[in-house]
């Protein structure tokens, strides 16, 4: 009856925070996954990989990953990019990170020692910053990104079914925001605006 709203490590240990207490120390408690929430946070983490792809692409090489969030509602990703993003850029990156979900590629996941993860892929795995362990975590789009990152993520491109961008910004200089939805909360997204549409028309 405790819902977790976020969870930490320190060292080997993972602390839950939860909204209420309802046990006392010693007691032995049982954790249970919400799938719903937990599998709609794998389809965003997967499109921010999707669409920093499409954008190296479509933009350059010059394309790095600034920073990222991604929430069950929605996601971003910030990139290096001298300047805001143009109406057709931004038509160019979500048709292109949609024609990779309809490929239905694989995402592969694997573990490797740093050394020879980086002989294989190169400094590319390091998009989304430094990472301290001995071992990395690969997930891989198999002929499209590549990264070392520890998020869940789905198995197959196809399980987001629908990559939207909602909007884009410059947060800074040289940098721009890509906000996106994906799976179902993209479908939500598109049932929002035709309400809204809707309304306006009446």
């Amino acid at each position: 009856g405790c819902r977790v709203y976020d969870a930490e490590k320190y060292g080997n240990i993972i602390v839950h925070l939860v909204e209420k207490i309802s046990f006392n120390e010693g007691d032995s408690v049982k954790g249970k996954i919400d799938w719903e929430r937990r599998q709609q946070l794998m389809k965003h983490h997967t499109a921010v990989h999707v669409i920093h792809g499409a954008a190296h692409k479509i933009l350059g090489n010059h394309i790095w990953q600034a920073g990222a969030n991604k929430t069950a509602e929605k996601a971003h990703l910030d990139i290096t990019h001298h300047k805001a993003l143009t109406e057709s850029e931004i038509e160019k990156i979500e048709m292109l990170a949609n024609k990779i979900v309809k490929k239905f590629l694989k995402v592969k996941k694997s573990v490797l020692p740093r050394k020879e993860a980086e002989e294989k892929y190169g400094f590319v795995l390091y998009q989304g910053g430094a990472i301290p362990q001995k071992e990395l975590r690969i997930i891989e789009i198999l002929g499209f990104d590549v990264e070392a990152c520890s998020g869940t993520h789905c198995d197959n491109t196809k399980e987001m079914s629908q990559i939207i961008i909602t909007s884009t910004e410059r947060i800074q200089d040289g940098v721009v925001r890509i906000n996106i939805v994906a799976g179902d909360a993209a479908l939500k997204y598109k049932e929002e605006q035709q309400e809204l549409v809707g309304r306006i028309e009446r």
